[in-house]
């Protein structure tokens, strides 16, 4: 992306200066501090947001990230006011490797304390590297989950407040089946994940690449398969957010938790950091606006979980920050603000260049992360909403003590123990055990859902199931599981589930009362209404798609006066019907012999599918001699495919036989003739060249 370009152009641009600096990677004339944020334990949670990139230029375009530091690992947060040259301030918990970085020989009495016992010619430079993991960018956009809906409603948030959100939610579904933009937009997000993320080619993968590039080309929703990719499309997202209850929540972001290190914060108070110099100016005025927020780490286990913050303004830190700069002569440097600042230095300037990020308060017994389920500030993210009138909703209530013996776990050797130090079987053991210890948080997570549905948040039921599900987060090598002696009371939790998470009503399930029953069935109600404005033939008259017909008149008024072209027409047409029909019975004889619904049988299918395309597409497209001739032959498999799907049985994926076999062509076709009526040329979405790369690598199928 331009973010990412921009970052390697800084870099770049002080080569050199990097060169010539002993003791930092970074260069002076930035002036930038690295100011540490590990508190306990090592960096994670961190997960790379999507941006809407950045004007190149030859500034640093982030000021955190994660990463390590030669033997130092954690988060890392820029900060401008730390001193003269660079300052890279850590805690002891981010030191994970004695190293001996060179950056150390100025610092040799204090190696020895560290015990890191060397002589100058063991220093190296390669220790001194930066080894960044991932950049914080812009915050995802914030949304409601099964969990986070459960303590909202036990902390006094009433239903009506959460159907407002999922009417926004099936309101956005809506439009993704009216709007022709907005379907492009969402399409294009999910095919870029696909893309990134190299996922094996399925069904679905197959519909969400053709769909993406049916949207490209700007087809007629008329069309009778991008009609229907598009209301499967829409089934498919609701039924996701419905499941997930996922349901999108304004004025709500997904963020990092910073610490302040500056002390300008009082203990309950936060600040939210939006890069004020390049941030969304309506984003920025709606928060300084508000002086409450909501805050919640994921996962969730107890109803004190989700903290109430007192939002400070930009001006109330600037405040702050004049006065302890007049008083800061008079009064002791530690009392006042961070002791790495130097003289003069204006604290406040830190909240102002942080582009993005959560920050809280480091003064009080107790920090608001550890409050939010155990969090801490060594990467992990937080749901953060500041809607006054959910913030009104919200009843105070305390949050869950969690230094009492039976949340305190000692680490096991196996915990301990280095991976350098320990055999290739024991890592093989960990990485089996860690697959086991990962289902067991599934098993906690899902029996906590119908535990809080049935007996509420915090019931002694709940609390019995978060407890362990607490303690398996941190601790893989110690398998919690639900004592025996609690049997009895969650034996109903344990044999039945509410009807929202998916089960059938009389086979294991009962239909729940709680807000997430109510919402389940009335989101399933929108999806109604939706299907059946989609489905009323009268409103969406489908039709063969004009563009790919043209093909097929021309011809045909061709062959008005041409023998030659009429005896040619006839027998392609004869052709793709034989195909078609041979298909469809060998594919039925297929089916029949495959008794089997498990995984093994689906991939035996798609594999079976893939290999009937490439022989069909080589026998029906590619033995024709021109480009002309192989889009007449395609457009001709396309009108025969959806005339035999009319007239028989021949439905469902069936009908989809011409896009399999001539998707590329037919997308060519349209895409042309769309783009050659704006008088601009071949669409960029749909490039010959890069067609016939991905065509020829991947055997002949295009997926």
């Amino acid at each position: 992306t331009n973010r990412e370009r921009s970052c390697m152009k800084y870099i770049q641009s002080r080569e050199a200066e990097y060169a010539e600096k002993q003791n930092t990677k970074v260069p002076s004339q930035c002036d930038k501090t690295l100011c540490d944020n590990d508190i306990d334990g090592d960096g994670d949670g961190c997960e790379e947001n999507s941006d809407n990139g950045l004007s190149e230029n030859n500034s640093c375009p982030y000021t955190s990230f994660q990463g390590r530091i030669g033997g130092f690992k954690g988060m890392w947060v820029l900060d401008e006011r730390l001193g003269d040259g660079i300052k890279l301030v850590c805690r002891d918990s981010q030191e994970k490797v004695k190293l001996p970085m060179k950056s150390f020989v100025s610092f040799s009495e204090d190696c020895k304390k560290r015990g890191i016992h060397c002589v100058q010619s063991d220093f190296d430079d390669l220790y001194d590297t930066v080894d960044v993991c991932s950049w914080d960018k812009q915050p995802k956009e914030g949304r409601l989950s099964l969990r986070t809906i459960q303590i909202l409603e036990y902390r006094g948030v009433d239903i009506g407040f959460l159907k407002k959100c999922a009417d926004d939610g099936t309101r956005w579904l809506s439009k993704l089946y009216e709007d022709p933009n907005a379907l492009l937009e969402h399409v294009s997000k999910r095919h870029s994940a696909m893309v990134s993320r190299d996922i094996e080619s399925t069904v679905d993968t197959f519909d969400d690449d053709l769909l993406f590039r049916m949207a490209s080309v700007k087809m007629d929703k008329s069309e009778p398969v991008f009609a229907q990719k598009i209301l499967k499309l829409v089934k498919r997202e609701a039924d996701s957010m419905r499941k997930k209850g996922k349901y999108p929540l304004r004025r709500c972001k997904q963020m990092r938790l910073i610490p302040d290190h500056t002390q300008l914060l009082e203990e309950g108070e936060a600040f939210i950091a939006v890069g004020y110099a390049r941030g969304n100016v309506n984003t920025i005025k709606d928060i300084e606006k508000s002086d409450c927020a909501l805050a919640m780490r994921s996962p969730a286990y107890f109803g004190g979980d989700l903290v109430k913050l007192k939002l400070v303004s930009r001006k109330t830190i600037r405040l702050r920050a004049a006065s302890l700069t007049k008083t800061k002569e008079t009064i002791p440097a530690a009392s006042t603000c961070s002791i790495y600042d130097g003289p003069g230095d204006d604290p406040s300037t830190f909240f102002e260049d942080l582009n993005t990020g959560l920050v809280i308060s480091s003064k009080g017994e107790r920090s608001a992360a550890d409050m939010m389920s155990g969090g801490d500030f060594d990467g992990d993210e937080a749901w953060i909403c500041w809607d006054k009138h959910l913030c009104q909703l919200v009843k105070d209530y305390p949050a869950q003590d969690t230094t009492t013996p039976e949340f305190i776990v000692q680490k096991s050797q196996q915990e301990k123990a280095l991976a350098c130090r320990v055999s290739l079987k024991q890592r093989a053991e960990f990485a089996l055990h860690y697959r086991y210890h990962q289902t067991q948080l599934g098993k906690l997570s899902t029996t906590l859902d119908s535990a809080m549905d049935r007996f509420g948040v915090d019931s002694p039921e709940s609390i019995i199931i978060a407890t362990q599900a607490f303690l398996q987060v941190d601790h893989p090598y110690k398998l919690c599981e639900i004592k025996q002696d609690h049997d009895h009371d969650l034996v109903e939790v344990y044999h039945e589930s509410p009807h929202w998470l998916g089960k059938r009503i009389n086979r294991g399930s009962y239909i729940s009362e709680k807000a997430l029953g109510v919402l389940y069935d009335y989101v399933q109600s929108k999806i109604d209404a939706v299907v059946t404005v989609c489905d009323d033939k009268d409103k969406t008259a489908t039709r063969l798609n004009t563009h790919i017909m043209s093909i097929i008149n021309a011809a045909t008024q061709k062959s008005l006066h041409d023998s030659v072209m009429r005896r040619q027409l006839s027998e392609l047409q004869n052709k793709m019907r034989l195909a078609i029909a041979d298909f469809y019975s060998e594919h039925k004889k297929f089916k029949e012999a495959i008794t089997d619904d498990g995984e093994d049988a689906v991939n035996m299918t798609m594999e079976w599918m893939k290999c009937q395309y490439r022989y069909w597409r080589k026998n029906l497209v590619d033995c024709e001699d021109g480009e002309d001739a192989k889009n007449l032959a395609s457009a001709i498999l396309y009108e025969e495919t959806w005339r035999k799907s009319v007239e028989s049985s021949f439905q469902g994926e069936h009908k989809m036989f011409a896009w399999h076999v001539a998707r590329d062509r037919l997308l060519r076709i349209i895409g042309d003739a769309v783009q050659k009526s704006t008088g601009i040329g071949v669409a960029p979405t749909l490039l010959r060249e890069h067609e016939k790369i991905l065509y020829h690598r991947r055997g002949g199928y295009i997926s």
